[in-house]
């Protein structure tokens, strides 16, 4: 009889360990998927520009189309903070992309260009992803104020800010404290 109560403790100890390794997992991923999450400033965005228009990104950048092709393809120039950054023709369904030490800051698609009458050409970005560059100040959204260039029109608009209220963030901070402790408190 008492091999029994100890093969009983041994499998309910078992059991226990596999929870909370299981619970230590969840919490890792959870919290792993949030900070990921939480660096992207742009996430599958559309943006149009029209030629010799700009759009002025997060943290200072501006991603301008200097001139499009006949053949498909686009003259793009990133800037930051009115310096030159990068420049690169894209072919149509082809990638804009800059990384910084290793990381992803900025990936747009040229998705289309839209030629219309008068020389009026519209180009389509999609998707585009924007994350956030540690070497950067916090966000920071500059102003671009358009030129006036007679028929042309550029509607592009900044993109919005996504604040979230400090009291939110530590509201949801209690609540998952609350729920961890409930759930080792059940599993002893």
């Amino acid at each position: 009889m008492e091999i029994y109560k100890h093969a009983y403790k041994l499998i309910k100890k078992n059991i226990m360990h596999r929870k909370i390794v299981t619970l230590v997992m969840f919490i890792f991923l959870l919290t792993s998927s949030a900070s990921a999450a939480s660096d992207i400033l742009l996430n599958g965005t559309s943006l149009y520009l029209s030629n010799g228009g700009s759009y002025g990104l997060y943290q200072g950048y501006v991603i301008t189309v200097k001139s499009v092709s006949n053949d498909g393809s686009a003259w793009l120039e990133l800037t930051s903070n009115d310096t030159f950054v990068k420049s690169e023709i894209v072919h149509i369904k082809g990638f804009f992309t800059y990384n910084k030490t290793n990381r992803t800051i900025l990936s747009m698609r040229l998705d289309n260009i839209y030629s219309g009458s008068n020389d009026k050409v519209l180009v389509s970005f999609f998707p585009a992803y924007q994350y956030i560059d540690p070497d950067m100040p916090a966000l920071k959204i500059i102003d671009i104020t358009p030129e006036e260039t007679q028929g042309q029109e550029n509607n592009s608009t900044l993109p919005k800010q996504k604040d979230v209220p400090e009291t939110v963030i530590a509201v949801i901070g209690i609540f998952f404290i609350l729920f961890i402790f409930y759930i080792i408190r059940k599993l002893w």
